[in-house]
């Protein structure tokens, strides 16, 4: 397999991984209930759309390897100018990745069991209370948030100042942030437009040959 073409694989997944993941997201703000719900209302929506929320916890969990293909591919893919930001926000994005998975299973899988048990409503409180003090899920959320988030953030200035993306990647790159840190199904649908932009574009970067890139008037020094 040639270089060009592992470049173009690693590419695609990761347009791919940015898709699986937005969709997911998008089926999982359909079935919560809007505003901060409780767990009882959480897992009652649950048991009420079980194919929905199982289809979002799969493509999330099916997206990060899709993700850590395309981050790995990113990385080492630029030279010069823009080539440690890119860097820095490939092994972000990948990290966030991996975290994500943990995060689905245990975002996800809880909320199955509680609708499919029937579990009463206090223990639904006191099991929800309890995880949010559990350090190991504090760390998975941490690094899941921060590596999609900020490393998607990173990834986008990096290929920009290597003169590999147009300086407006980082329109939909913060509009990706922005969805992810707002509620509700038409916010998600935002978030999934702009992450296939924005990840669209850096695909294409790591697929240019050095006489594509953009005029180095177009990247301030």
């Amino acid at each position: 397999m040639t270089t060009t073409t592992r470049s173009r694989i690693g590419a695609a997944a990761l347009v791919a991984g940015a898709l699986l993941f937005s969709l997911g997201d998008v089926l999982r703000r359909a079935v919560e209930p809007a505003g901060a719900a409780s767990a009882a209302a959480t897992t009652a929506a649950v048991a009420s759309h079980q194919a929905a929320w199982t289809a979002a916890a799969s493509l999330q969990v099916l997206s990060a390897f899709f993700l850590v293909a395309g981050a790995c591919t990113a990385f080492g893919s630029t030279r010069g100018r823009g080539a440690r930001t890119t860097d820095i926000g490939a092994c972000l994005v990948g990290a966030g990745a991996i975290a994500s998975v943990g995060h689905a299973v245990a975002f996800y899988t809880p909320y199955s069991l509680f609708a499919r048990a029937g579990t009463p409503e206090a223990a639904l409180t006191a099991i929800d209370d309890a995880s949010e003090r559990l350090p190991v899920l504090a760390l998975l959320v941490l690094t899941f948030m921060v590596g999609l988030m900020v490393g998607t953030l990173v990834l986008a200035v990096g290929t920009w100042r290597a003169r590999r993306a147009p300086a407006w990647v980082l329109v939909p790159a913060v509009a990706f942030v922005a969805a992810g840190a707002t509620s509700g199904t038409a916010a998600g649908l935002v978030g999934l437009v702009a992450a296939v932009v924005t990840f669209g574009l850096v695909a294409r970067a790591i697929v240019l040959e050095p006489a594509e890139r953009l005029d180095p008037a177009a990247v301030p020094a």
